[in-house]
């Protein structure tokens, strides 16, 4: 009975440590292979967290057309050349958007989708308004809270 539960524990062990090892790379589906393959070599040394968001990258890459996958590349490419700071901007915008609740997101989706329907000129004078609004915001005096 002892050695029965000895090797109930050990197998439980052993699942449980191969559930929380990383994913060998060679497991991964052939389409997501073929999209990391030049993580191929360090795939082992990445952490599971980091495995885990290349993997869902690489199946929402793969899902895409091949004109969403060209737009998409044409994108990046634009996000890589521009300055450090205006990526790091970016990517701070992305960061506060994602934390936003659902109603928040989805209001910003149709304001979003409203501004794309106008007309450039419509468009032009919206963002000079905008810009505007927010020079007059940032001279205003602020006021001190004790």
């Amino acid at each position: 009975m002892n050695k029965l539960i000895i090797n109930l524990c050990v197998i439980t062990l052993l699942l449980l440590t191969s559930l929380t090892q990383a994913e060998e790379f060679s497991a991964l589906p052939n389409d997501v292979q073929t999209t990391l393959s030049a993580f191929k070599e360090k795939w082992s040394a990445l952490d599971e967290n980091k495995q885990q968001r290349l993997v869902k990258g690489a199946q929402r890459w793969n899902s895409f057309s091949p004109e969403q996958q060209k737009t998409a590349k044409r994108r990046f490419d634009r996000f890589q050349k521009l300055p450090k700071e205006q990526r790091d901007q970016a990517r701070e915008k992305i960061q506060r958007y994602q934390k936003l609740p659902a109603n928040k997101k989805q209001q910003l989706k149709k304001s979003y989708g409203s501004f794309n329907k106008m007309n450039q000129k419509q468009r032009n004078a919206l963002k000079k308004k905008f810009n505007q609004q927010r020079l007059q915001k940032a001279q205003r005096p602020r006021n001190k809270r004790p």
